[in-house]
């Protein structure tokens, strides 16, 4: 029996899976046991779909996965897994070894998780004694206990990996790769322009360690293990910045293997103040005995000869061994070649005990080899597996012994039998040495035949990768493409980046000097900046800049010893000039090589300045594909961009993040632009004036603060997200984001902080705590007022308050107390004062990111910094109206009433460059990069980018702590100084029709002449009174100008010369009517020459004037009625009929005697087209009546007025500006487009029927500055 058919059971959905079963109705969910075959059939239904389910969720999620380690990855740039340097430590373990490390009580309370505090075990024994063996075992034993374990391990013989930059971006990026949640707060971050690899150490431990990390509870602990310590660059930085683990809400077990030196020691001590720290000191004899042991016994098995033997060889290595395994191996290598019992007795008994001492018998075999070449060969390879930037792998070190040694049989075995036991090839073909005591005895023992002098031998590997740079067929190699030519040319990409590290440590010497002259003076500079840019490289020319300036330098020095014949000055110039056009290639035009490479030969020099390096050397006029003009700056300029508000507004205040920067003008509206291009993205208009702002980190989000009411906006589309009513008569002073941007934080003048959540913004403003900011305690000679100022650190977690009769105070906003008052030092010219309990108002203050200092100036002409937690105080005596801190910590800047910026190293405090200008600044803003800042300067935003930041953008770490020879610490440079240009201010510009000629007019009332191409060619006119120009046309003929000031002086002067037309030959310029107005009183609105220049028309607000210029006498005059909103021109057809241009009609007048011949209305409302236009001249059509809507009359009080008319060639068209002005401040343009075909016939033209027009949508209008006109090819140029 069948209850139901198929197609009436069935939902008929695509891929919708159907069974039958052996049912009715009342049982159909009623099985007889497991074994019921409606019950199978039923469960392997379902078990299909919920696996088809579970495979595309699995899929899925592992596509999310994938993506979120890329964007970490991306983050923290990470080249290398860690995991290799783990893997060749773990190869040599043994089985059964290193289990006593699991015992020890210290390492036991590390490791326990149910403590729950956070703690540090360092255990320290010397050198040789495993151990790194140790840190893999225990890094091997946690990953096996299903523990989160990161790692690194500092290297010796890699320069890369012993910089405290690269452990926190490794240990970053496996916590990371391994919590989710952790990576997911670090995706938000990613979108913040950090470039952590190009930061300082502090600056990844404050935004990745303590503003995430530490404030997340995870319920397990971490744990850290560092291998190498003291082989670090900066290991007591490290230790510094280990302090701030006891913050942190996650347990925190780091686990730290070093050798015991002083400076370590005393570095634990301290950190024991702040963290549990446990000591474990072993000296290698008591604790790995058992494992050499292990070892040894292991190793004899695989021995040749007999069993007394190799009791013999175990019993002398055990008690020769000392706890040290490098010795132990060592000796077993040396007798495995021997070929009988005595041979091995023999040597055995010869292998003195100590690492010294063995090391000076592998040194002695070496010089003794009866081969010169071998020796020769065994220096040159040691002296590149000691200098090397980085370790090298066989093949490139094959490529670097060419042509001198080539084509090796095996290379592995040739460094083996040359090299003794002092080089090794690790498992990923890396040849290294042995260990670190091993070059310590090559590099510092004395008298030694096969010494290695690191100066001298940087000195040879510089010549090495220079001349690799020198090779002529580098250029048509590049050209095969990146993969490929990393395949072929290996060592050649060493050679280009390091070359620089090497020239560096190198010792000077004339022959350096030649390379670098030889390489510089010809194309392989450019050849090495195409790679560089090909492999995404760039940075290396900075490293590269540093590296000639530092050369130079130290030239200069030793020429005081030198014949003054030898000083070779021309040559160090050639460096220098690089040395700077090499970092401005970085800075302007890297995006370009980026995408280009090749656009270095001939795209990139034509657009570098006269006299720069790079423009002399390689631009060829008369062989360019590229002519340029128009560069008006014949050396480098560190103005990167210049942008002016529209309609004059002043700019009040700047804020920047990630990929863009806004600024709040006195009109209200909040213009964005992107960083990378300076393309304007949105104007934010919040209908009110705005007392405060800012960004998101990512800068997908923008707040703005105004009088009544706060508003949320989505970046790039300028949308509004929420809005929410302010508190009555409460001004913001300060805002940011906080809590990973889940709310706003406001600091107000009523000394209230206040939040919102930006989920739920309806809710509006909450108080934070009625008792923060709050004072309590009487300070004498205070009172108490509105703050000044108020601004958040990094992670609005502190707040800092300036008054006028009160000291500044930071608190702590989430516990709602104070933290600190800064107090002035007692010595006020000191600039290590200690604090006093003295005071002083602070006038402007700002917070430095990452260290926590308050950076501010004095009401009475100092900038200091303090720490509010340390009380630290320091001054310099300074004035500064303006200060910004650097993202990076590293800088901040500041500016005078003067107009001068200055930019500060913090560390020193000390001025690293100087910009001297006349214009007053009124807002500072770094670029998250740190390689620019921007400052306001009246109605324009400039951004610099002077060489100087983007030197100390390009430095990894400030100095190291360590006393090495290959580690200088880094000099603070000094002070680099430039001024902006003096110019008038142009307050008029006009060009010439169909000419490559246009006039100037400045403040000064002075009008000069220019061509495009020659650039300015005579000063035209100078009005006596020194206003400024005002106004200025041309006549058709481009033969004549007419200029005028503000005080209603007017010059007509013609060009006489030959070809002037053309803007060609010699011009000279002849006044031709200066006419005396009488325009009572008021100021001149415009000029205009008619068609055959013969008749200047002026107007005024109220009045016109006809003048003769062959005569000199006014030809007519009349009074003009609500015209001061009209823009003159002449009739496109008729040469004796003027046009005046209104919001809403043309008025036409005669030439003559200016006689009123009537009226065309174009409409008095405003129409638009329901349905989008095609924006195309030629396809303008008149709409339709039933396709135009007419929208309402202005509100009142609006105000219309046509701001420009231009014709446009041909006189086919001309074009109409319209700028409205409403009583609460918006403006909004209107551009509106007329045939000249209705003029043609003005009998015809029925005054009473209105003109259409060609309406532009206000999308496009809303992205015109200025119309130009329009080509004969009928398109828009604006």
């Amino acid at each position: 029996l069948m209850v139901l058919e198929k197609e009436s059971s069935i939902l008929g959905y695509p891929g919708e899976i159907s069974r039958s079963l052996n049912a009715n109705h009342h049982d159909l969910c009623k099985y007889s046991s497991p074994h019921d075959s409606n019950y199978v059939s039923v469960r392997n239904t379902i078990r299909s779909l919920v696996g088809r389910f579970h495979s595309k969720g699995t899929e899925v999620w592992t596509n999310q996965h994938s993506e979120e380690l890329k964007e970490v990855e991306k983050l923290f740039a990470i080249c290398e897994a860690p995991e290799n340097d783990f893997s060749f430590f773990r190869r040599r373990w043994m089985p059964g070894t290193c289990d006593w490390l699991l015992s020890e009580p210290d390492i036991k309370l590390c490791l326990d998780e149910t403590t729950s505090d956070s703690r540090i075990a360092w255990l320290s024994a010397p050198p040789a004694s495993g151990k790194s063996i140790l840190s893999t075992h225990i890094i091997n034993h946690l990953r096996e206990s299903g523990r989160t374990c990161q790692y690194f391990f500092f290297k010796f013989s890699d320069q890369t990996k012993r910089s405290l930059n690269v452990l926190l971006r490794s240990i970053g990026y496996q916590m990371a790769r391994d919590i989710p949640a952790f990576r997911r707060k670090l995706i938000d971050l990613s979108g913040e322009s950090l470039q952590l690899e190009k930061g300082d150490s502090s600056l990844i431990w404050q935004r990745i360690f303590e503003s995430i990390l530490f404030k997340m509870e995870l319920h397990d602990p971490l744990y850290w293990v560092i291998d190498g310590l003291d082989e670090s660059e900066s290991p007591k930085a490290f230790l510094d910045l280990l302090h701030g683990v006891s913050q942190s809400r996650t347990r925190i077990r780091v686990l730290i293997f070093s050798r015991n030196t002083e400076s370590l020691y005393h570095g634990f001590k301290r950190l024991s103040g702040s963290v549990q720290v446990n000591f474990i000191e072993k000296d290698g004899r008591d604790s790995n005995t058992s494992d050499i042991s292990m070892f040894v016994k292991e190793e004899m098995e695989h021995t040749r000869g007999s069993d007394k033997l190799k009791h013999q060889i175990m019993q002398s290595i055990l008690g020769r061994a000392q706890g040290n395994f490098l010795w132990v191996r060592l000796v077993l290598d040396e007798i495995s070649s021997c070929h009988t019992e005595q041979d091995i007795r023999d040597t055995l008994e010869d292998i003195p005990d100590g690492m010294s001492p063995l090391y000076q018998r592998m040194e002695q075999a070496i010089a003794n080899s009866p081969k010169k070449t071998d020796r020769t060969l065994a220096k040159i390879i040691l002296q590149w597996t000691i200098c090397a930037h980085r370790p090298l792998t066989l093949t490139e070190l094959a490529h670097a012994l060419s042509p001198e040694y080539s084509e090796f049989p095996d290379l592995r075995r040739t460094i083996q039998d040359v090299c003794r036991q002092f080089v090794i090839v690790d498992d990923t073909h890396n040849v290294v040495m042995v260990h670190e005591t091993a070059r310590d005895y090559l590099t510092k023992t004395p008298n030694l035949q096969i010494s290695i002098n690191t100066k001298g031998s940087h000195a040879q590997l510089f010549a090495r990768t220079i001349t690799c740079i020198l090779d002529q067929n580098l250029r048509s190699q590049l050209a095969r493409g990146q993969r490929l030519f990393q395949s072929t040319n290996p060592f050649v990409l060493y050679a280009a980046i390091s070359w620089t590290y090497h020239l560096r440590h190198a010792a000077d010497s004339d022959g350096i000097l030649d390379l670098l002259v030889r390489f510089l003076g010809g194309p392989s500079v450019l050849t090495w900046i195409h790679s560089m840019a090909l492999f995404s490289q760039l940075e290396v020319l900075v490293k590269a800049a540093n590296g000639l300036t530092s050369f130079a330098g130290l030239r200069r020095k030793g020429n005081a010893l030198r014949n003054p014949m030898l000083h070779r000055l021309r040559d160090l110039e050639l460096l220098d000039m690089w040395a700077v056009d090499l970092v401005k290639v970085v800075g302007k035009f890297h995006r370009q090589l980026h995408s280009d490479p090749t656009a270095i030969y001939k795209l990139v020099p034509p657009f570098c300045p006269e006299k720069s390096i790079l423009h002399r050397q390689f631009y060829k006029p008369e062989s360019s594909d590229l002519l340029i003009s128009g560069i008006s700056n014949i050396t480098w300029n560190d103005n990167l961009a210049r942008i002016s508000l529209r309609n004059g507004d002043q700019a009040w205040r700047i804020v920047c993040a990630a990929h863009h920067f806004a600024v709040l003008s006195s009109r209200g509206a909040i213009t964005l632009w992107k960083s990378i291009n300076f393309e304007e993205v949105c104007t934010l208009l919040h209908g009110e004036p705005v007392t405060a702002m800012c960004f998101n980190g990512k800068s997908d989000k923008f707040v703005s603060y105004g009088l009544k009411s706060t508003k949320l906006w989505s970046v790039p589309s300028g949308q509004v997200l929420s809005s929410t009513s302010n508190p009555e008569f409460v001004k913001a002073m300060t805002i940011s984001f906080a809590d990973d941007d889940t709310k706003i934080l406001t600091g107000s003048d009523d000394r209230m902080m206040r939040y919102i959540q930006i989920e739920d913004f309806n809710s509006g403003w909450q108080v934070v705590d009625e008792s923060l900011l709050r004072e309590t305690s009487q300070i004498q000679g205070t009172f108490l007022n509105s703050p000044m100022q108020m601004a958040f650190n990094s992670d609005a977690t502190l707040v800092g308050v300036c008054y006028r009769g009160f000291p500044l105070s930071v608190w702590a906003i989430n516990e709602s107390r104070l933290v600190g008052r800064c107090k002035r030092a007692k010595d006020f010219r000191s600039d290590h004062a200690r604090p006093s309990t003295s005071w002083f108002a602070v006038d402007r203050f700002t917070w430095n990111p990452v260290t926590g200092h308050v950076i501010g100036c004095y009401r009475d002409g100092c900038i200091f910094k303090w720490h509010p937690v340390t009380d630290e105080n320091h001054e310099k005596t300074e004035t500064a109206d303006e200060i910004a801190a650097s993202p990076n910590g590293k800088l901040f800047i500041t500016s005078n009433s003067d107009g001068t910026v200055k930019v500060w190293n913090f560390a020193y405090f000390s001025v690293v460059y100087q910009l001297s200008s006349g214009d007053l600044v009124t807002g500072l803003a770094f670029s998250p990069d740190c390689k620019r800042f921007y400052d306001l300067r009246g109605s324009s935003v400039n951004a610099w980018e002077p060489n100087s930041l983007i030197r100390s953008s390009e430095t990894e770490e400030t100095f190291s702590d360590t006393a090495s020879e290959d580690q200088s610490p880094t000099s603070v440079s000094q002070a680099s100084e430039a001024w902006v240009a003096q110019f008038e201010p142009v307050s008029a510009l006009a060009a010439a029709p169909g000419s490559s000629l246009y006039c100037v007019g400045n403040e000064e009332g002075v009008v000069e002449l220019f061509d495009i191409t020659k650039g300015k060619l005579l000063e035209l006119a100078r009005f006596l009174n020194f206003l400024s120009v005002s106004k200025m046309t041309w006549a058709e003929d481009r033969q004549h100008i007419v200029a005028a000031d503000l005080g209603g002086d007017i010059l007509v002067k013609r060009l006489i010369g030959s070809a002037v037309g053309a803007g060609e030959g010699n011009v000279e310029a002849q006044t031709v009517l200066a006419p005396k107005t009488n325009l009572e009183g008021d100021g001149i609105h415009e000029v205009l020459l008619d068609r055959k220049s013969t008749l200047l028309l002026v107007v005024s607000q109220t009045r016109a004037e006809v003048w003769s210029l062959s005569t000199g006498i006014k030809h007519a005059s009349r009074k003009l009625e609500n015209d001061a909103v009209r823009r003159w021109l002449n009739h496109p057809t008729q040469s004796n009929l003027l046009l005046g241009c209104g919001p809403s009609d043309l008025r036409i007048l005669h030439w003559d005697d200016l006689t009123d011949m009537g009226h065309l209305q174009f409409r008095e409302e405003r129409a638009r087209l329901k349905d989008q236009i095609n924006f195309d001249v030629t396809e303008y059509r008149e709409p339709p009546l039933d396709q135009l809507s007419i929208s309402p009359k202005n509100d009142l009080g609006a105000t219309s007025t046509v701001t420009k008319v231009v014709s446009t060639q041909g006189r086919i068209h001309f074009l109409v500006h319209i700028l409205e002005s409403s009583p609460q401040g918006t403006a909004s343009k209107r551009l509106l487009i007329f045939s000249t075909s209705s003029f043609e016939n003005r009998d015809g033209i029925d005054l009473n029927k209105p003109i259409v027009y060609l309406y532009i949508p206000a999308e496009i209008v809303s992205r015109v500055e200025v119309p130009s006109a329009s080509s004969p090819d009928h398109y828009l140029f604006s």
